[in-house]
């Protein structure tokens, strides 16, 4: 190999080894901490406008709670109580049927005005959220394993 050409190669493959780390420490840092389930794939495709029987369809079964509470939506996740002080402040709260199915530690939660039209819906899990800031060495070796599987298809 020609003395010239040396110098550029081993910039070359530094920068390289440089991008692939940095794209392993940003796609494990915002990688999913929690498999995506069912449920919360589910909940997170039912139209808003529709009404609650077709809510109950595209959920397969029958809610396992339901219950009437007075709130306000911010958005169609995002519901604050009515005893809120900004609850006041963007249109103040309206009373919605809250209708929450559980698959083990999920639950989904589809909240329906009193037309009887889904307004809202979201998902939650009673898992505690694992540290983005502490990583060991599964973790990496499964962001890498996650990336290679993103890259090769």
């Amino acid at each position: 190999m020609h003395a010239k050409v040396k110098p550029y190669l081993a910039m070359i493959l530094a920068s390289l080894g440089c991008i692939l780390l940095m794209t392993v420490v940003i796609f494990t840092r915002h990688a999913p901490r929690h498999p995506v389930t069912e449920l919360e794939t589910i909940t997170s495709r039912i139209p808003l406008g529709i009404s609650a029987a077709e809510a109950d369809t595209l959920m397969g079964t029958p809610p396992d709670a339901v219950s009437q509470t007075r709130g306000t939506l911010l958005n169609s996740t995002t519901m604050l109580s009515a005893d809120n002080s900004l609850a006041a402040k963007n249109g103040g709260p309206h009373t919605y049927t809250i209708r929450i199915w559980y698959r083990g530690d999920s639950h989904a939660t589809v909240a329906v005005d009193q037309s009887g039209k889904v307004a809202g819906r979201w998902f939650w899990s009673d898992q505690t959220a694992t540290s983005s800031s502490q990583l060991n060495l599964s973790q990496i070796t499964r962001g890498i394993n996650s990336f290679w599987r993103y890259l090769v298809g």
